[in-house]
């Protein structure tokens, strides 16, 4: 290598290579306040070369610690009373963080969102929160969404989890269930990927 392609190197960074390993998260929050909400479901699934392992799904309730957030999560299609009896925060998220230790790469829809509530529960709990790298499906619509305005095709594709789906040709899914957005999550990276070119 001569001496310009050596410096050439030095200030061009190298493309990353898409991460082999995902672990595709979910969280269902008792609100979309990053600095307030607290988690009362996580659902995660691991996505290895391309592939979804709908096997290695996990999912579980968690009990919030205010008592009286549980009062609105209707909406997850879930009573007080099955968070209450819930495994605490504690219990569960030091799995969840082997997990993504374990993982190139932490997949979720909306990281200002999940990627926050996951930092302060690590602080609430005294753990370490891992910062591993964050692939947002978001981000990724994103750039769609600039492809298409730059070539005036089509109509944008939506932020949402289902709308984003349903742009691409996905079918519907289980909202508001930790498990199935996790792999609705999956599912779509996987898509959005293949329209972006890899």
């Amino acid at each position: 290598m001569n001496r310009r392609d050596a410096v050439l190197r030095r200030l061009v960074p190298a493309r990353r290579r898409p991460p082999g390993r995902l672990l595709a998260l979910d969280l269902e929050t008792t609100g979309f306040d990053p600095e307030q909400a607290e988690i009362i479901a996580i659902g995660t699934v691991p996505v290895v070369d391309g592939a979804v392992r709908i096997g290695a799904t996990t999912s579980t309730l968690v009990r919030p610690a205010n008592r009286s957030a549980v009062e609105g999560i209707v909406a997850h299609h879930l009573r007080p009373s099955d968070v209450i009896s819930a495994p605490t925060l504690a219990d569960v998220l030091p799995e969840v963080l082997v997990a993504i230790r374990d993982a190139e790469a932490l997949l979720v829809h909306h990281a200002s969102l999940d990627v926050r509530v996951l930092e302060r529960a690590c602080a609430a709990t005294g753990l370490e929160w891992p910062s591993p790298r964050v692939v947002d499906t978001m981000e990724l619509i994103e750039r769609v969404r600039r492809r298409q305005r730059a070539t005036g095709s089509g109509r944008r594709l939506p932020r949402d989890l289902a709308g984003a789906r349903h742009g691409l040709g996905l079918p519907p899914h289980q909202a508001h269930d930790a498990a199935a957005d996790a792999i609705a999550t999956a599912e779509l990276y996987l898509a959005l990927s293949v329209h972006l070119g890899g």
